[in-house]
């Protein structure tokens, strides 16, 4: 699925490169594009291009990306559920090998990660914007997802249940989503995969870290309190985590089944 706001100028470009791999590559597919109340007639770029395999959900108004993956992951229909950045720049490569790794591999989530050896960008990225980030990727690693360094990658893929069950519990509307729904995922001993990427473009970015830096690592503070309260408690994930592997009992020195 792929989530935009004030895309018009390359969302349809975005839905045909997208439609024409996958029908190539993953046959049974479908594209859900979320408009997060777009100002620039993007959702008019898409309508003509929905039918059976591509769909449109618009927003009302702009509410931040996870809330547009959140409309986006319930719309959606596959038992492996993927979304990515609104100008695709990530190759698409990556997304058959996702599949095939959450419905065979037997992983919940499979994530980008830019920092893995493997991963190679063939574009130039802002000198200001990689220390940004690397530095806003080290505080969040530090206080919430330790082994994981790159939170904000926007390549993502989820099996059906777990999307189903760890959506609904996010708190946060904008970027700072994609750390919380990590920190769920790890709370709850889900098995992650992180994967090399091929970054093959680099739009302007609407997070501008030097800026918004401090008030996303205050929210994601508020993780923990989360936790604690209760607020992502959730049986179905609980479920899937679960590794207890010794028989249950109820009554000391007393087996159940």
């Amino acid at each position: 699925m792929i989530p935009v706001c004030d895309g018009a100028d390359f969302v349809g470009d975005s839905v045909t490169r997208a439609r024409n791999f996958l029908a190539q590559r993953c046959p049974d597919f479908e594209i859900v594009v979320v408009d997060d109340g777009s100002s620039d007639g993007t959702a008019a770029k898409v309508q003509p291009m929905t039918d059976d395999r591509v769909h449109l959900i618009t927003l009302p108004s702009n509410q931040g990306k996870t809330a547009a993956v959140i409309a986006g992951m319930a719309a959606a229909s596959g038992r492996c559920r993927v979304f990515t950045d609104a100008d695709l720049p990530y190759d698409l490569e990556a997304v058959p090998y996702i599949v095939d790794l959450v419905t065979k591999g037997g992983f919940h989530i499979v994530v980008g990660d830019r920092t893995l050896p493997e991963s190679c960008s063939l574009t130039r990225t802002d000198v200001t914007r990689q220390l940004s980030s690397r530095i806003f990727s080290f505080s969040v690693r530090m206080l919430v997802t330790g082994g994981l360094f790159d939170s904000q990658c926007g390549l993502k893929g989820f099996r059906s249940d777990v999307a189903e069950a760890l959506f609904p519990l996010l708190t946060h509307n904008g970027f700072s989503g994609d750390v919380e729904l990590l920190y769920i995922a790890l709370k709850h001993n889900l098995s992650i995969r992180r994967i090399p990427v091929r970054l093959q473009g680099s739009s302007p970015s609407t997070v501008k870290l030097t800026i918004h830096s401090l008030p996303m690592l205050s929210r994601i503070l508020g993780l923990r309190r989360n936790w604690t309260s209760g607020r992502y408690d959730s049986e179905v994930l609980s479920g899937l985590g679960s590794q207890v592997y010794w028989p249950r009992t109820d009554v000391p020195g007393r087996t159940t089944s």
